[in-house]
């Protein structure tokens, strides 16, 4: 017995010693007070080193911590106690980028601090701190968010630790090192080789918002933002870009002072940091980061001239508004945890439509953000969709959290609460819950508990912004209006929208703030109601209408279903409403289209009307359902006369506008023609937009009498679609010149338009060539997306891509940052449309999909896709279009 006895408290003793390495958040038994990093960086070399030391709390009496740490060598760790006395410690990485560090005997609760000396290789994925080359030029960035820090120094890699950070560089003499804040301080080594640079202490931040970056920068000095009525002091502003790209830096650095004291203006709250850096990377895998004072971006958006087209100009324009209202949104106040990082990126999506409007009406930052929301409803009408605030247990999970519900539906469903509550009361409480949080965390309950406090909602509108943050789906709202004698009621009711042949056994309910325009005669109405029943029924003022749009200035994140005759109605007047409500009732059709619920005739029979629009968002706001259509369910039969119908449409327009950007046309033509070249040139095919573009293609390859490469011949506006078409009309000689040209041009917009064009040549011994070619180190990771989209995206490529993508499939993923990887499955599910094309995709992947980091999802999303469109395209089948067509044709 007693041996038994003596067996059992063995085993107890062993399972309190085998603590389990944590796999969500760290213990809060240890946190992070202070950083002070010393980092040497020659980004010529493969390797850099490190001397960071760390104040951490303890809380209690510990023999170890865990914090983060990844591919770092570790060659000393020490603990200096409060006593002073240092302890030798014992650093062990565990998987995931955990570690561990061991103290050798307990210490009790106080304040240490942890000292490491350690030296790690420059990441190749561009993650932590990594290094690009260009020519003969290397460059060292980082790219923290999400969990990336620990790849750069060990530290507490989680967004809830926030505190100040000294950094020092020690660097080249001969190159540029720019940080989080201003230099301080800086001192040359006795041989000359060497700088070093002291920073200023940072505010507090998490380690995803460090950053740093050195190299041959082109550093162009702006104006300082001058002081204002709401910030006493100057802002130093700068661009920074690779060698010889300063020039090129100078329009954002126009755009920006206006930028910032917009959101000065709006929030009531000074710029948070004490300058603003703004630098764009030759290689960087998001589209920019808001890290706190140094902003990095993908390059291409700050390098503009005279040849960049026109949606590079708003692209910049519109990333530096988000980035900048991250330094509030984000960095000011930062999410405790992942779960809430809705609250930075939906509010920098939201606070960069609302600015976009008002300083660059132009650009048309409504209809943009609108065509955001549409596209992020097409995501959350999968039943594998995600909550805005879903709760995050491992690293998938994180990573699948950027995305379009994250960003555009939470940027849409604040938009929806602030047009409900007012726009005054809702800009009251952004100040409130900034200001009240201010260089610390605040959560989604905290943002709500002060929304609901400052506009006297209380627990109505708690429960409203709940209702679309803790579930997934777009609520349908079926509206009915009833007239009696002079009175007339509004009947609503709501389900969850889900295309055709999806059935869920969720009984989802919102609280819905439904507005709706009411139109009688030459004058309209709006009146809003809150849906936070199954069905209720609503008084409507001044009696009944002649048409109604239950979704007002398309504010609101739903979808909606009416009766027949009110939708012919509605459609009578659509001429007459705003464009964003013009796109709302293309939407109520597509969708209806998607479930099942309205026919192939009533897509094609709204064209005309929206055809007219000169707003290019209302003119091809149904062609996404065309284009299916014409993939899916027309026929060699009846395809030619479906592209006659839609030539005839949208032809004579673009033979109005021509192949040529005019001067002083305004970026609604430019965007129009755009769009138009795209559809009857590149999916149409029609053969004489081809030859327009082949002829600029030509000339811009030199192909003729032996001419050399000159991109300029060819309109910027259309240079992609010129290239596209003469790779796959001109074959080899477009392909070759095109990949010649890839050699030596580091224009970073050349370059992905010179990709995208390669990727889709339609022959099969090119189109493996570039494949192949995507492998070599010629292209960038962040340019792969480029080449493989567009060969995976032409239809006659898609066999031969699947079967080269499961041969080659180790080698794309190790190209791949780990983030990305998880979009593997995406990159092969274009065009599917079949249970069996669905079930060829998961068995692949089952057996590798444990082993991308938040691909279970993506896959999910993928065949849930495809079993879509063979579910519609069953119903739907090849006889609605024939019948349509034939009709047409008596006519």
């Amino acid at each position: 017995m007693r041996t038994v006895l003596m067996i059992l408290l063995a085993f107890a003793a062993a399972g309190a010693v085998a603590e389990p390495v944590p796999t969500g958040k760290l213990p809060a038994d240890a946190a992070p007070l202070h950083y002070t990093l010393r980092l040497k960086i020659d980004p010529r070399t493969d390797r850099f080193s490190g001397d960071v030391r760390i104040q951490v709390k303890l809380t209690n009496a510990a023999d170890h911590i865990w914090l983060h740490g990844q591919d770092l060598d570790v060659t000393r760790v020490d603990v200096v106690d409060a006593a002073g006395v240092t302890h030798k410690a014992v650093y062990t990485a565990e998987k995931d980028g955990v570690a561990k560090v061991s103290f050798g005997a307990s210490l009790p609760a106080q304040t240490v601090e942890l000292a490491f000396v350690y030296s790690a290789p420059f990441n190749t994925r561009l993650e932590g701190l990594y290094k690009v080359k260009v020519g003969n030029d290397s460059y060292a960035v980082t790219q923290m968010e999400s969990i990336s820090a620990r790849n750069a120094f060990p530290g507490f890699d989680e967004p809830r630790f926030k505190t100040p950070f000294d950094v020092t560089l020690t660097v080249p003499k001969g190159e540029a090192a720019v940080a989080n804040t201003l230099p301080s301080g800086a001192t040359d080594s006795s041989d000359g080789k060497w700088k070093t640079i002291r920073y200023a202490t940072t505010k507090p931040l998490p380690t995803y918002l460090v950053a740093f970056a050195v190299g041959p920068w082109d550093i162009v000095d702006a104006p300082p933002i001058p002081p204002n009525n709401v910030r006493k002091n100057p802002v130093p502003l700068r661009a920074i870009g690779p060698r010889g790209t300063g020039a090129q830096l100078k329009w954002i650095l126009g755009q920006t002072p206006a930028i910032v004291e917009y959101f000065e203006d709006y929030t009531g709250i000074a710029y948070p940091f004490d300058k603003l850096d703004l630098l764009g990377a030759p290689d960087f895998n998001a589209g920019a980061m808001e890290n706190a004072g140094l902003i990095v971006y993908r390059d291409v958006l700050l390098r503009l001239d005279a040849n960049s087209p026109a949606d590079l100009y708003r692209s910049s324009f519109n990333v530096t508004a988000h980035e900048v209202a991250h330094q509030w949104f984000g960095d000011l106040v930062t999410v405790p945890w992942w779960d809430d990082i809705w609250l930075n990126e939906a509010f920098a999506t939201w606070a960069q439509g609302k600015e976009t409007v008002a300083l660059k009406p132009e650009f048309h930052g409504d209809l943009g953000r609108l065509r955001g929301t549409l596209g992020a409803m097409g995501s959350d009408s999968l039943l594998s969709a995600r909550r805005i605030r879903q709760p995050i247990t491992e690293r998938g999970d994180i990573e699948n959290a950027f995305d379009g519900i994250t960003y555009q539906k939470g940027a849409a469903v604040l938009r929806m609460f602030e047009e409900w509550l007012g726009e005054d009361t809702f800009r009251k409480a952004m100040h409130e819950y900034l200001a009240s949080h201010a260089f610390g965390s605040g959560s989604s309950n905290d943002l709500i508990d002060t929304i609901a406090a400052v506009s006297g909602k209380g627990e109505t509108l708690k429960s409203a912004m709940r209702s679309f943050l803790d579930q997934p789906g777009i609520p349908l709202v079926h509206a009915q209006l009833k007239c009696a004698r002079d009175k007339a009621t509004l009947e609503l009711s709501q389900s969850r929208y889900l295309p055709y042949g999806v059935l869920s056994t969720d009984s989802n309910r919102w609280s819905v703030p439904v507005c709706a325009r009411f139109g009688r005669g030459n004058a309209s109405s709006t009146q809003c109601f809150l849906l936070d029943k199954p069905k209720q029924e609503f008084a409507v003022g001044g009696g009944c209408a002649d048409w109604y749009l239950p979704n007002a200035d398309a504010a609101g994140y739903y979808r909606f279903a009416m009766e027949d005759a009110a939708l012919r109605a509605l459609g009578g007047a659509v001429a007459n409403l705003r464009p964003d409500e013009q796109m709302i009732y293309a939407d109520a059709i597509g969708s209806a289209f998607r479930r099942g619920e309205a026919p192939v005739a009533a897509v094609l029979d709204a064209l005309p009307v929206l055809a007219k629009s000169d707003a290019p968002q209302v003119a091809t706001a149904l062609l996404g359902s065309v284009r299916w259509i014409r993939e899916h369910v027309a026929t060699a039969a009846t395809r030619p006369a479906l592209d006659a119908y839609v030539a005839r449409l949208y032809a004579p327009r673009l033979q109005q506008l021509g192949f040529r950007h005019r001067v002083g046309e305004g970026i609604d033509t430019t965007d129009m023609r755009n769009d138009l070249v795209e559809l009857l040139g590149l999916q149409i095919r029609d053969p004489a937009v081809r030859r327009e573009l082949v002829a600029q293609g030509r000339a811009a390859l030199g192909l003729d009498a032996g001419g050399k490469v000159d991109l300029t011949r060819a309109d910027p506006e259309l240079l992609e679609a010129a290239l596209t078409a003469t790779v796959q009309d001109a074959g080899a000689p477009a392909f070759d010149a095109v990949l010649a040209e890839l050699a030596t041009n580091h224009q970073t917009h050349d370059r992905y338009v010179l990709l995208a064009a390669l990727g889709a040549t339609r022959d099969p011994k090119l189109g493996e060539r570039a494949r192949d070619y995507g492998l070599t180190p010629a292209v960038g990771v962040g340019e792969l997306r480029y080449i493989y989209a567009s060969n995976a995206g032409e239809p006659e490529n898609r066999a031969a891509f699947w079967q080269w993508f499961q041969a080659h499939y180790d080698a794309v993923r190790q190209r791949l940052p780990p983030l990305a990887q998880g979009y593997l499955p995406r990159m092969v599910a274009g065009g599917r449309c079949s249970d069996a094309q669905a079930a060829e995709l998961e068995k692949f992947f089952a057996p590798r999909i444990k082993n991308l980091i938040g691909g279970e999802r993506s896959l999910a999303q993928s065949l849930e896709g495809a079993r879509q469109c063979a579910a519609l395209r069953g119903h739907v089948g090849e006889s609605e279009l024939a019948s349509w067509i034939e009709a047409q044709s008596a006519h």
